[in-house]
């Protein structure tokens, strides 16, 4: 990830390009997308009839050709039946398969969901570290600045050597701190490569969104009903829900007989009106205990997905309410330091640098500035990531987008 000449720069990392690579090249989407297409095959084969049964028969001891009144040389015995459900037993198979496949829909809008966070999470920290590579960058050139200007008047005799070895140890931590920022710029570089399924050490190019935007979001209670009408993991458990309740139906229909029709050729009757034959028949449901017992266990189960829809409903708004208060947090500390912090870190540094020039002040008032406006800087750049990545959360535990991210989207180089 260093830097380039202007001419042979790699195309810089958007954050849609990445959330697009990141979608297709995922293989969990790969195979809940293959679920889906299996359960909508499903569906199909759950509608259709069973298949109809051919038997043929015969009579043993004829073959060869036998003495009989009407000299028949074969006595051979043909059927074809089909089975057929109780009226509505097809309907809801079928209807309970739909809802599965539905519910594998939600599935795969959930993972695409958590794909989409996490990829927007590692892009807002990719784009963290570099701003503060940068930033620990134009640091380390102020500090070496600040020990020439030590070194020159403690050549004069107008300083200590103290002040020398004071900005000599802070410039050591400067770079201490740039090693740091590298790793982390390993890590996440690792993150992102993980989530295209790529080589972890595949380098990636630099981040040229800026994702911030102080917009505000909509309101508590404007985002909570979104969360509980399109969160997909909320729709799966009410698909799952309803396809239970089709298959307590489809239990309740067990308690009536299934039919059977078929028709047949008899060889074994010698006059030819009685060969042909038709007729129909039923199953006897005469063990009432077994079907009593599936109607039970899928009552049993409705309790069980009612009780984990309610449970996951609370578990997402809990974690929007959580997220929520990231978001709040976050966007309250980027103003304070963006108008308050910052600016008089940089004035205060300023007045040491004048009054230590001046001979006035002490050197270390000047190295404790410059550290202070530092982490200003930093601590903004961490706000900024981490509200960038609450934003991102609050679309995950939503389930829709929200107004904000668009502005969140503007394409624009980083500063370096």
């Amino acid at each position: 990830t260093g830097h380039a000449s202007e001419h042979n720069d790699p195309p810089g990392l958007q954050v849609e390009a990445l959330v697009g690579a990141v979608l297709e090249q995922n293989r969990g989407v790969a195979a809940l997308q293959a679920a889906v297409l299996a359960a909508e095959a499903r569906t199909v084969q759950a509608g259709a009839l069973p298949d109809p049964m051919l038997t043929g028969a015969v009579a043993p001891q004829t073959i060869g050709g036998y003495d009989s009144p009407t000299d028949r040389n074969a006595n051979v015995r043909i059927e074809i039946s089909q089975q057929l459900p109780w009226p509505g037993k097809l309907d809801l198979q079928t209807e309970a398969a739909r809802y599965d496949a539905q519910a594998a829909e939600a599935d795969v809008a959930a993972l695409r969901l958590q794909l989409v966070s996490l990829t927007r999470s590692a892009y807002a920290e990719w784009l963290y570290v570099h701003q503060a590579l940068a930033i620990n960058a134009d640091n380390a050139e102020l500090v070496d600045t600040l020990r020439s200007v030590a070194e020159g008047r403690y050549a004069a005799g107008l300083a200590r050597q103290q002040d020398v070895l004071q900005a000599e140890v802070e410039l050591q931590h400067v770079k201490h701190r740039a090693i740091q920022l590298q790793r982390q710029q390993r890590s996440v570089q690792a993150r992102i490569n993980s989530l295209l399924n790529e080589a972890p050490d595949r380098s990636l190019p630099r981040p040229v969104d800026s994702l911030f935007s102080s917009a505000s979001l909509p309101s508590t209670e404007a985002l909570q009903a979104t969360a509980l009408s399109s969160h997909p993991e909320l729709r799966r458990l009410e698909q799952q829900a309803a396809a239970n309740h089709s298959r307590t139906a489809l239990a309740k229909k067990d308690f009536y007989p299934d039919f059977r029709v078929f028709t047949g050729y008899n060889g074994l009757w010698d006059e030819d009106a009685k060969r042909w034959v038709i007729g129909a028949g039923i199953n006897l449901p005469l063990n009432q205990s077994k079907r009593h017992a599936a109607v039970d266990a899928a009552q049993a189960d409705a309790m069980r997905i009612q009780a984990e829809l309610d449970d996951r409903r609370a578990q997402v708004l809990a974690a929007l309410e959580q997220t929520l208060a990231v978001a709040d947090e976050t966007r309250h500390t980027i103003r304070l330091y963006e108008a308050e912090l910052i600016p008089r870190s940089e004035e205060n540094l300023a007045a040491a640098q004048a009054e230590y020039g001046a001979g006035a002040g002490a050197f270390l008032e000047v190295i404790t500035a410059e550290k202070l406006l530092l982490d200003a800087r930093l601590s903004l750049l961490r706000a900024q990531a981490d509200h960038i990545i609450a934003i991102a959360e609050l679309q995950r535990w939503t389930g829709a987008d929200l107004p904000t991210l668009s502005a969140h989207n503007n394409s624009t180089k980083v500063q370096p």
